[in-house]
């Protein structure tokens, strides 16, 4: 194969449909808008939010204790 039949393989390999765009771009906003509710509760109350992380922490490390 030439170089120029190669890069034409790997180019045809590396193209997505639109609904595999679509659903990239859709997962993306799903993180974006979970990152920002995070970002709105901790700020509107950082001390509950650290509470939490703490429990859930010391609910790992017993866990890891145990075993």
């Amino acid at each position: 194969m030439t170089k120029k039949a190669n890069k034409q393989k790997k180019k045809e390999e590396k193209k997505v449909t639109r609904e595999e765009e679509l659903e990239r771009e859709n997962e993306l906003l799903r993180l974006e808008n979970a990152y920002l509710k995070k970002l709105r509760a901790f700020r509107e109350n950082p001390n509950a939010f650290h509470e939490k992380h703490k429990q859930k922490w010391h609910l790992i490390s017993k866990k890891k204790d145990s075993d």
